[in-house]
């Protein structure tokens, strides 16, 4: 049967300077999408680039001394890059400098659009912002200056050509609320809805070649102008599967396709989800169906941006930390349509609880007990029980479910449900625990324990490979598995493992990373020790032992330790204290009731994005008067010399859940 095309986009990002963590999210999320998709059995094709003919790229070349060419071919490359240390599957790369079919494509638009009356020429006033590449109203300006910028924007005079955008206001407003044209998230939307009922005017589509330098597409039959960047930039997306001659990847993936999916940030929004439109309307040509507007990445509450000098670079991030490790974090810890804050402690987080303690640690669990009960082999599993079919069921029920989440666009969703079936396959290990089993001389039990606990691995690793592409193969490979066992039939069916297949014992697929000295390690040296005897092949009636030493702390009385009351909280408001530069005022729900809490975490946590997480409360400290506040209560945290970090559950638990 022949596949469903699917077509997929990120925005392509002006090449003034390197990538940065912001645009890698936007494309790590298309890639998850895009390997989805095909996961899923769809014909994919996935497109990126790179947006060149904007003055922001000549203003940063003259800055350099280097030619304007040179300057994006080397900034170009650099996005290009991305595919191998971020592990991207996209099917092309376009340029729309270098490429005739993009320059083509361009004069085709125009071509299209001049001919049904829409585009005129006359003198143009406005409020211009270079980095934005767009002109702004006086109201829409912070303090006068650009909202995403800080930079007051240039006032320019000139004679354009003006694209007839107020003609298509009415057909705008009709496709985007009835989801023709679907915007997500829904807040986006209404965004659209709120500018477009406002009143849309006509817009600038050329600007004078003196002032772009000479640097662009020249306007067809006038070389005095060229095409303005967006213009110019937005018809990437059909100029590369070839509209200019109406190819068959253009009859494929857009003119035919039955779904074209936009992914772009929420600083675009305007250009894609009102300008472009109105442009493909005005030639004739489909529309995109959605368009999924991501949020920022910040850091300390602002937005990462390469005008304002605070980027992360994502290659340094993935050598470091790994790729796989990165693209999990991004995807897992930031909500697809909204903003979140950086830190890498919050990456280190992130990594050793969901990927080395609890995904990882299952697997070389796994591994160790099937190589020391089972002779390194696949056991074949015998008449099941009550919990066999349980951890069944939940693994059957597993792929349904993610394709639900990621068709709606939600990471998190699909990401904390996969993670799901491997901490209850870890409690279901752990419940009928087959290092007692041994001690038993039951073996069939053995057997029939270690094949279900694998094979919900197995399910969970397939559905889990478009965020970790090579971690994962490198797992099914352990299994012996390839890639061609990745498929979605695989990941809804029970039973694939083979019985008498070696599986391959390795170093653990994500070590912890080490921040701390003490306790930290002496917990890794228990887990290491509980795994070892969990293997241990004793004798009947042998108890386990451990080795593991204490930390060497201060000692306290254990009374005195019973007397604190942890519980599990959520922040439900969060604010800076005012005042004070280094507190926030949280507001935390510990069961039915609301509490006020101040912690000395300003400095590291923006507070918008504290909200919903949930944390470990100290709940019976009297309550203390801080700056005029009252606080009641204590947040939990660890800090050593790279800053501060929230202690969180490992797992979702009930909000006020005591710990013990």
């Amino acid at each position: 049967m022949e596949q469903r095309p699917y077509y997929i986009t990120t925005a392509i990002p002006f090449v003034n300077a390197k990538p940065h963590v912001g645009f890698a999210l936007e494309i790590i999320q298309t890639d998850a999408l895009a390997r989805y998709q095909r996961l899923f059995g769809r014909d994919v094709r996935f497109l990126t680039g790179s947006d060149e003919n904007s003055l922001k790229n000549v203003q940063a070349a003259e800055k350099e001394g280097i030619p304007t060419a040179e300057l994006v071919a080397r900034n170009a490359e650099f996005f290009s890059d991305m595919k191998g240390y971020l592990s991207l599957s996209n099917d092309d790369f376009i340029r729309t400098s270098s490429e005739q079919r993009h320059a083509k494509g361009v004069e085709k638009l125009w071509a299209a659009c001049a001919a049904r009356g829409d585009i005129y020429k006359k003198r143009y006033k406005g409020l211009y912002c270079v980095g934005c590449e767009q002109f702004y109203a006086p109201e829409e300006l912070v303090g006068g200056k650009c909202p995403d910028h800080d930079t007051e924007p240039e006032l320019i005079e000139e004679e354009n050509y003006i694209f007839r955008l107020s003609k298509y206001q009415a057909r705008l407003e009709q496709l985007i609320e009835s989801d023709t044209y679907q915007i997500v998230p829904k807040t986006r939307k209404n965004e659209v809805l709120s500018f477009i009922r406002g009143g849309l005017q006509d817009f600038s589509i050329s600007r004078p070649v003196q002032r772009a330098r000479g640097w662009g597409i020249p306007v067809p039959g006038d070389p005095s102008q060229v095409v303005y960047v967006w213009f110019d930039a937005l018809s990437n997306y059909i100029n590369a599967l070839g509209y200019a001659d109406d190819g068959g990847l253009y009859q494929k993936y857009w003119a035919n396709c039955p779904e074209r999916t936009h992914v772009i940030g929420k600083g675009i929004i305007r250009f894609h989800a009102v300008y472009w439109p109105a442009m493909l309307l005005s030639a004739g040509v489909p529309l995109p169906h959605r368009l999924l507007v991501h949020g920022y990445v910040t850091i300390g509450g602002q937005k990462i941006s390469k005008s304002l000098g605070n980027i992360i670079d994502p290659e340094a991030l993935a050598r470091r930390y790994g790729t796989d490790q990165l693209r999990y974090f991004l995807l897992r810890e930031i909500s697809t349509v909204g903003d979140g804050d950086y830190t890498n402690e919050r990456l280190e987080q992130r990594i050793n609880s969901d990927l080395a303690n609890d995904y990882g640690n299952l697997a070389s669990r796994i591994f160790k007990m099937i190589g020391t009960f089972c002779g390194g082999m696949v056991p074949e599993a015998g008449t099941p029980g009550g919990s066999d079919d349980a951890l069944k069921a939940q693994a059957l029920a597993l792929g349904p479910q993610v394709k639900r989440s990621v068709e709606g666009f939600d990471f998190n969703d699909a990401l904390e449900e996969t993670l799901n079936l491997v901490r209850a396959t870890n409690r279901y290990v752990e419940a009928n625990a087959p290092w007692k089993l041994n001690k038993e001389g039951n073996q069939a039990r053995i057997d029939t324990v270690l094949f279900c606990a694998c094979e919900a691995l197995r399910i969970a690793t397939v559905l889990l490979s478009p965020v970790m592409p090579a971690k994962c193969l490198e797992l099914l490979a352990r299994m012996g598995l390839d890639q061609k066992d990745a498929s979605w039939d695989a990941a809804t069916s029970w039973g694939l493992l083979k019985p008498g297949t070696r599986i391959a014992a390795a170093e653990p697929l994500f070590p912890r990373i080490e921040r701390t000295t003490g306790i930290q390690n002496t917990e890794d040296r228990m887990r290491k020790t509980k795994m070892d005897d969990e293997a241990k092949p004793a004798a009947a009636g042998q108890q386990p032992t451990t080795n593991a030493q204490q930390p060497s702390e201060e000692l306290i009385d254990i009374d005195y330790f019973k007397k604190v009351k942890l519980r599990t909280a959520e922040i439900i408001a969060a604010e800076k204290a005012p005042n004070a530069d280094k507190l926030l005022r949280l507001q935390v729900k510990i069961g039915e009731e609301t509490r006020q809490v101040l912690a000395g975490i300003a400095q590291w946590y923006a507070p918008e994005s504290l909200v919903g997480q949930q944390v470990v409360i100290v709940a019976n400290l009297k309550p203390a008067t801080i700056r005029g506040l009252e606080s009641n209560g204590m947040l939990l945290a660890a800090q050593d010399e790279g800053g501060v970090v929230i202690l969180t559950p490992q797992r979702k638990m009930a909000t006020g859940s005591p710990i013990k």
